[in-house]
């Protein structure tokens, strides 16, 4: 998808207009986005990371913006977009993204998030980019990688020609959910084969560089998104998925939860303590503990905001406990691999594990296809990546596993063809907001173990346990400038420059009613609607309200939203008061929660093939195995029939190692 000279042009004048030049300050103010190469890269992202769908539709919005006929209704004026001075290309971008027509917002946050992303996260061969200096980000610590040990090191297959494999059980997916299912199926005995679309990364070749490992790690090299872009979705890909870039959050589900999951959708046993045996067992597997949950600056804002707000510690808000080992504090890039092998993730302990047991391990190989006959699953049709060259392998199994996450295991399913109208369905997300604080101290939001304190005084709202809780959020400079309002490209600097490193990221995360689907597009890639309903907004709403309360009482000196049009509260020098909390509600509630009005994001992709034994409510049986496919298994946060009401990662693991045994049942059986 190349972008021709005109499409080109026009995509330079906007990526100086969100990142101008301003010759009336210092050298953030002076530097433009022409200077930083901004559009040569957006423009190779669009070629190389984007789905085709995505990519045309971006390119037909950069056309828009140098069509002189459009620009003569829009404008009045006969121009091109790059013919128009810098006040008029502001104006123009300010009324796509204040305008009534969502595919305007649409088109607005796409290229916001991507050139503001790329002003401040992408880097020069010395891995350093000129903008930090001054909104005090200091960069990678340089600190040499620690060696993962030889015997957990995995010695993936190399397919360097079309192929053909055979096995008992072919798992798709490496991370939370297929590691352990891996791993048990081969202790078992059973021959094993993990295909992983990504790649099999290592502390060796982690970068603590937000945007490198950001296209290396995450699904979309970092893009992935709802349809309509309200919703950033924050999806885990290579070795280990989504434990190698989690921020180590272990807790465990409420029994409430899973009473629910066992009465409602017919799962038996997963309140009992069956199913409380493996959750127990994972902990142990993962090594979690307390002893590197330090409280950054950034969770030390909602820790004294609780304290000084009269929380009970333990029950209102609580320490997490985390799955790492030998962090001593060093993890502020935590969420883009760890170069000190502290993170224990399932690459260093389930697939390393797995591989000591006989299974084997193809990366960059994306499942195209389950061969389905005779309503049997019999294998997987996948290609791999080998030299800059697209080769076909084949693997015939006796069962298969989907456990490619939220977006990525329903679209598997869709591809190959399964009949059944719920798979997709019933997408959970516990939709997200940030909230910031600002102090007059250093908080340095990417600093120290990322996520070590849950709020949990509102989960239970209304009494349906569908209420939301908080957390602190890790935020390097890419991630912070795509998330905080555009008014104008001034506004944008002064408010890196001034507040970055003094603001806190805290996240409110909705256990919600609303649900969304995963459909496929023309070329067969997921696709991701959702719609939040009224109840979860008014929660949402609520939930940034207390988090505001809670960081003023940290002793904040202003709090802001995600909003396009600043939510602002405070001057950011002196401690907010109650009459600045009052303006700050009024004027949330007037601007609600609208899609592309502001930035809602999701990490937990969850529910689109969700278990029940009753068929009419969910694709996936009790068992982990499709309804309408023998041998075909689900194995990630798919199958949960409503959100766990906790950062997923153990839960998933848990019925993870539960379904591993139904695999085990019926292998024995067939």
């Amino acid at each position: 998808m190349h972008l021709g000279d005109r499409e080109l042009e026009a995509l330079r004048s906007v990526c100086d207009t969100f990142f101008p030049a301003i010759q009336d300050g210092g050298p953030l103010y002076r530097r433009s986005a022409s200077e930083l190469h901004i559009s040569e890269m957006l423009a190779d992202a669009v070629q190389h990371s984007l789905q085709p769908g995505n990519a045309k539709d971006f390119r037909r919005v950069v056309s828009v913006f140098e069509s002189p006929a459009y620009n003569l209704i829009l404008l009045r004026r006969w121009a091109r977009f790059s013919a128009l001075g810098p006040a008029a290309r502001e104006r123009y971008l300010q009324s796509w993204r204040d305008s009534p027509i969502p595919l305007k917002r649409t088109a607005f946050q796409a290229l916001k998030r991507l050139t503001l992303f790329l002003a401040y996260a992408s880097v020069d061969e010395q891995g350093h980019n000129p903008n930090w200096a001054d909104i005090g980000y200091p960069g990678s610590h340089g600190d040499p990688p620690v060696p993962v040990p030889d015997r957990l090191r995995l010695k993936p297959l190399s397919i360097t020609s079309d192929a053909k494999l055979a096995c008992d059980v072919v798992v798709v997916g490496s991370g939370a959910g297929g590691s352990v299912i891996a791993d048990t199926l081969a202790g078992y005995g059973y021959d094993v084969i993990v295909l992983e679309q990504g790649p099999y990364e290592t502390s060796e070749t982690f970068r603590q560089n937000e945007m490198r490992m950001m296209q290396k790690l995450f699904q979309q090299s970092g893009t992935a998104a709802t349809k309509d872009l309200s919703f950033v979705l924050l999806a885990g890909r290579g070795a280990g998925g989504g434990t190698t870039v989690n921020w180590n959050t272990c807790l465990k589900p409420p029994l409430r939860v899973l009473s629910e999951w066992e009465n409602d959708f017919g799962i038996d046993g997963v309140a009992g303590p069956g199913f409380a045996s493996y959750l127990d067992e994972v902990w142990r597997a993962m090594e979690v503990n307390p002893s590197e949950s330090q409280r950054n600056g950034n969770n030390q804002v909602l820790w004294d905001g609780c304290r000084a707000l009269g929380y009970k510690e333990g029950s209102d808000y609580h320490l997490i406990e985390r799955n790492a080992v030998g962090c001593e504090q060093r993890c502020d890039y935590c969420t883009y691999g760890c170069i000190y092998s502290a993170k224990r993730s399932t690459a260093m302990n389930y697939l390393p594990s797995a591989q000591g047991r006989g299974a084997r391990f193809v990366f960059d190989c994306r499942a195209e296809r389950v061969v389905i006959e005779g309503g049997e699953a019999r294998g997987v049709v996948a290609t791999c990546q080998s030299g800059g060259r697209a080769l076909r392998l084949e693997v015939s199994s006796r069962a298969v596993v989907a456990a490619c996450g939220g977006i990525e295991t329903p679209a598997l399913l869709l591809r190959s063809g399964v009949k059944d109208r719920n798979v997709g369905k019933y997408l959970r997300l516990d939709p997200t907001a940030a909230v910031g604080g600002i102090f007059e101290r250093p908080i340095e939001p990417w600093k120290g173990p990322p996520q070590t304190v849950a709020v949990w005084k509102f989960i239970d709202l209304d009494g349906t346990y569908h209420g939301f809780w908080v957390e602190a959020a890790p935020a390097h400079p890419g991630l912070f400038a795509l998330s905080i309002p555009w008014v104008s490209g001034r506004q944008h600097k002064d408010f890196m420059r001034d507040y970055y490193s003094r603001s806190s990221a805290s996240i409110v995360l909705v256990r919600e009613r609303s649900s969304g689907a995963v459909s496929i597009d023309k070329d067969g890639y997921g696709s991701v609607t959702y719609d939040l309903e009224r109840p979860d907004k008014d929660t949402l709403i609520r939930g940034m309200e207390e988090t505001a309360r809670i960081i003023a009482a940290a002793g904040g000196r202003g709090v802001w939203t995600t909003h396009n049009d600043q939510v602002f509260a405070g001057d950011g020098k002196s401690p907010l008061k109650p009459g600045d909390l009052d303006a700050f509600s009024a004027l949330l509630r007037k601007k609600g929660v609208q899609y592309n009005r502001m930035m809602l994001y999701s990490a937990h992709i969850m529910g689109s093939c969700r278990m029940s034994a009753d068929p009419s409510l969910g694709p996936t049986s009790p068992s982990g195995e499709l309804h309408t496919v023998k041998n075909l298994f689900v194995g990630d946060a798919c199958v949960f029939p409503t959100t766990p009401a906790v950062n997923p990662m153990i839960s998933i693991m848990a019925m993870s190692r539960r379904t591993a045994e139904s695999i085990k049942t019926a292998l024995q059986s067939r």
